[in-house]
């Protein structure tokens, strides 16, 4: 029905109250027909719910729903109790009686139900978003327990299967800004008037006052605030009557912005809807900076005389609006995107009967758009079976989806960057979303990717084919999941359901995705290296690690970067590690079951690893490793997953072997590898400079953190990883070894030993030496104060053992560092320095603490010391002192260490062919050329005591290792 336009220059030029009047009748009739609409689509027994707000706002029943408490807010403006009010209220408990203080100040302003309720698009399940407009100024105490009332009033709602979520709204707090801020059911401060702009066009009045917006026409928005006012001031609109929001003449750029984004999120499980919505921005943003928000063309319309709900559904009017806009940059494919998210938001099948005799409003106005669209009976069939589509289908609409919310976050980025729109928008908001966005849509390899967000109701597959084959493009090999036909003809394939660089990663997928389920059946083609039994395995691992479905992640979980919280290690999945046994048919047997280094051939029977990793954000990650240095690789990646630095907690680590060869022994192996490295690194013990050592195939490793970087280095042999410990350590560096390596070594007898003097921490200012007698010498093991580890042999026996000397020199060079480094006084100046002696029990060694004893502490005979200063290119010179006698190098040249050797020879009481020990150094001139940071340490000095020595020695004829 079409009635007379009311022209806006009537009403400038002479407010009169019969125009106002019929303004108030066009909206209330239009909310009488819409009101019709959503209680029509409400079922029997959810009728009465929306009937009932009213009432129970109204009045404060302790036996109604939701009552909290006497003093909770209550009375509806301009609201009175008819006997079908008092009616319904006893059909509810059957005690109510209408009892109302009239003396009692008004507390509800007003009751609206906003959204998609009473359009087309309106469904079974759509749910009410309920604005309960408050008296301004409510104490914090009263706004408590009408949300608690709120709340007692949804889960009564709940139990006839109707969804209700309310929204307290102080219009004059809403005027200057003030807003929720984001969480679940808002979009916080990023669309305050985008917000108004749908109220106004979708909101029914259910009781209260009404919109004063109702009265401004459209072409007066510019001067909202000066024409309202004088509707008030003249008294043409009494001000008890109405609810003053605002207008919408001017949207700030900012809320585009935040709009855009929290629709992008929105898209996450709803993306129908959402493009729709981002569209209708898009299509906002092309008209800036003279943006017609569509609630001004429903107002205008109103005023022009329409009536007809079917024109101002609001939903058909988003529809229409996004129409003109595409068609006319000529975007027919987006067009056609836009359409299928229409037709897929209403919801009603069009290819299937419909429930009643007659057809619905809304399936008949579907039917005319589809037929305006041209869209064919198949077409529509097709969309109708969305809920029965699988995963080629559901991946290929996906990707269409991201296509166009990519094209839309383009969009919303560029006018952002061109009107700085974006400085509008709380940071912490456009970061939470901005991350959200980043879970759900951002692509990188090995990342699983959730493909169904609503748009099929099941994926699953009755029969998968698995095949190996070899990927032309990646010249590697790769993994395709078919879906197998049923029925009498068992007749082969369907199109492929996804392809994948390795088994974990296209099984991970799948099981992610729904595509198996546990009656799943597997048909393995060409795929030698997987057989059902470990396939099910691995199935029942990923069941176990990630039970499906997952619990959405809170909003407080993206005010954080994404850090791992868990992973899963699947170790040989479609690898053997002995395939030349396998191919006889046999399994190696050994008495050495470890692992790592599996019988007397030292075989790593960790072939390759596959680590899933699941983080705070629920993104999960799959990545293989199957090179000869599988473990080592992934051992590199899962510790950069949490660097020690950081002091975060490692993520919950579980392993699995997933073959059916030696699978218990290789996973308890691996695991406690694991557990080992990261009590090194995680417990707070040691720290992250700590070497780690450990046997892998008869090779000997060591890990060491170098600030971020997980340095991991092989060592052929014992000889060559007890060089590698006697390098410069810039910080205290502790050794600890893998508890199945270094068994029959004096290494591991040492390691325990200072762990277990420390308390199990690492040890700080302290020398350890540890040394072991032979029949014509003795080996040394000494510990600096920095983890530096120093072997030597000496040869000799008896009173020339060098322990003695030894003790001397390493007292000189502490008395010297802490009068030079005051930092490293220790106990009153008193720096610890332990003795222990090794000795072989059966094929293991043990150590003995050793008092230093009287006579080792007493003064030697005669002092040797050597004093270092740079020489030219980089290289030194030493003087010798030796009593009274100086033994300066650049007056001697090559013949130094001959007549200092020949000189300490002469000086001995007894004329014992023995080696020459010095007594002192002091290398103080020459800090910067020895150390990285200019810093000595002990081992500095017992490196260059041992070169001098062994010349002093070699002069003389006695040959002495340095």
């Amino acid at each position: 029905m079409k009635l007379r336009a009311i022209a806006p220059g009537e009403i400038e030029q002479g407010l009169d109250r019969q125009n106002l009047n019929r303004i108030n009748q066009r909206f209330s009739a239009i909310n009488t027909d819409r009101l019709q609409r959503l209680r029509g689509a409400l079922g029997d027994r959810q009728r009465p719910v929306v009937d009932a707000l009213p009432l129970l706002f109204h009045t404060n029943h302790p036996m109604m729903p939701g009552f909290v408490a006497r003093e909770t807010p209550s009375r509806l403006c301009r609201f009175k109790l008819s006997k079908a009010d008092i009616s319904l209220g006893r059909s509810i408990a059957r005690s109510f009686t209408p009892n109302v203080d009239i003396t009692h100040e008004e507390e509800i302003y007003g009751i609206y139900i906003m959204g998609s309720v009473g359009t087309i698009a309106q469904s079974e399940k759509s749910d009410l978003d309920i604005w309960l407009c408050v008296k301004p100024g409510l104490s914090k105490k009263a706004l408590e327990l009408l949300d608690l009332k709120c709340k007692r009033i949804s889960d009564w709602a709940m139990k006839f299967r109707l969804e209700a979520h309310f929204f307290l709204m102080d219009h004059q707090a809403f005027k200057q800004g003030h807003i929720s801020t984001l969480d679940e059911e808002s979009s916080g401060s990023a669309q305050r008037l985008l917000l108004l702009d749908e109220f106004y066009r979708t909101a029914i009045h259910i009781a209260g006052r009404k919109p004063l917006w109702w009265f401004v026409p459209e072409t007066q928005e510019n001067e909202y605030h000066s024409y309202t006012a004088t509707l008030i001031t003249k008294r043409f609109i009494s001000q008890e009557s109405v609810l003053d929001f605002g207008g919408i003449a001017t949207i700030p750029d900012g809320e585009f912005v935040g709009a855009g984004i929290w629709q992008l999120y929105k898209a996450i499980e709803s993306p129908y809807k959402s493009v729709l919505k981002l569209l209708l921005l898009e299509a906002y943003i092309a008209q800036h900076p003279r943006i017609q928000p569509l609630a001004l063309d429903f107002k205008n319309s109103v005023y022009t005389g329409e009536l007809n709900i079917d024109f101002l559904d609001s939903y058909v009017m988003i529809y229409r609006h996004i129409e003109r806009y595409l068609r006319a940059n000529n975007q027919t494919k987006r067009l056609e995107l836009a359409r299928r998210c229409f037709y897929f938001k209403v919801n009603k099948p069009l290819s299937k009967p419909p429930r009643s005799r007659e057809k619905s409003w809304q399936r008949r106005m579907l039917e005319q758009l589809t037929q305006e669209w041209g869209w064919s009976k198949r077409q529509i069939e097709v969309l109708d079976q969305r809920a029965k589509w699988k995963a080629p289908e559901v991946a290929e609409e996906r990707a269409l989806l991201v296509n166009e919310l990519n094209h839309s976050y383009h969009v919303i980025q560029a006018f952002g960057s061109e009107t700085g729109a974006v400085r509008a928008i709380s940071t912490e908001e456009i970061t939470i979303l901005g991350r959200k966005l980043q879970a759900a849509f951002e692509r990188k390899p090995g990342k699983i990717e959730w493909i169904n967000p609503g748009i099929s109701e099941d994926l699953s597959e009755t029969i998968i084919a698995l095949t190996e084959h070899f990927d032309e493009e990646a010249k590697l090999q790769a993994w395709t999941a078919y879906a197998r036909k049923t029925g009498p003809s068992n007749g082969g394939e369907s199109g492929a359901i996804k392809s994948a660089l390795s088994l974990v990663e296209l099984v991970m997928w799948c099981y992610f995705n729904g595509v198996i389920l546990p009656s799943t059946s597997f048909d393995i083609q060409r795929a030698p290296s997987i057989n059902e039994f470990s396939l099910r395995k691995l199935i029942n691992q990923l069941e176990h690690w990630l039970p499906l479905p997952l619990a959405p992640q809170g909003h407080d979980s993206f005010k954080h970067v994404a850090s791992p919280t868990s992973v899963l290690l699947l170790l040989n999945v479609g690898k053997s590690p002995t395939p030349h046994l396998d191919e006889m048919g046999i399994q190696r047997l050994s008495n050495q079951t470890d692992a790592l280094r599996y019988s007397g051939f030292e075989e790593n029977l960790v072939a390759s690893v596959d680590m899933v990793t699941r983080n705070s954000w629920n993104e999960i990650d799959t990545r293989r490793f199957d090179s000869q240095r599988a473990l080592l690789d992934c051992l590199q990646d899962f510790l950069q997953l949490c660097l020690p630095s950081t002091h975060h907690k490692p993520p919950q680590l579980s392993v699995a072997c997933v073959s059916s060869i030696h699978a218990a022994t290789i996973t308890r192996r691996v695991e406690r590898w694991f557990t080992e490295i990261l009590r090194c690194y995680y417990s707070g013990r040691y720290p992250s400079t700590t070497r780690y050592l450990f046997e892998m195939a008869g090779t000997y490793f060591s890990l060491q953190f170098k600030g971020p970087r997980l340095l991991v280095r092989e060592h052929a042999n014992e000889n060559m990883l007890v060089d590698y410990l006697a390098e410069e350590q810039l910080s205290i560096s502790p050794i600890m070894i893998d508890s199945r390596a270094l068994l029959n070594h004096p290494l591991r007898a040492i390691a325990d030993t200072i762990s277990g003097s420390s308390g199990g921490r690492s040890w700080s200012g302290a020398i350890y030496v540890f040394f072991r007698r032979f029949d014509i010498g003795m080996e040394t093991y000494v510990v600096d104060e920095m983890g530096v580890v120093l072997h030597r042999l000496y040869r000799g026996s008896g009173q020339h053992a060098p322990l003695k000397p030894l003790h001397h020199f390493l007292r000189a060079i502490i008395n010297r560092q802490t009068r030079i480094n005051q930092e490293l006084l220790y106990d009153f100046g008193i720096f610890p320095m332990h003795f222990y002696e090794l000795s072989k029990v059966g094929n293991q060694f043990q150590t003995q603490p050793k008092r230093v004893s009287q006579e080792m502490s007493a003064k030697a005979k005669f002092d040797v010391k050597a004093v270092a200063q740079p020489g030219s290119d980089s290289t030194m010179e030493f003087n010798f002192y030796c009593e009274d006698q100086e033994f300066l190098g650049r007056k001697f040249g090559d013949q130094l260490y001959l007549v200092v050797a020949q000189h300490i020879v002469k000086l001995r009481s007894t004329q014992g062919h023995y080696p020459v020990y010095l007594t002192d150094l002091d290398l103080s001139l020459c800090a910067k050329q020895l150390s990285e940071n200019a810093k000595l340490s002990s081992s500095h000095y017992l490196k260059i005591k041992g070169q001098l020595e062994f010349k002093l020695n070699q002069a003389i004829g006695i040959l002495q290792k340095a």
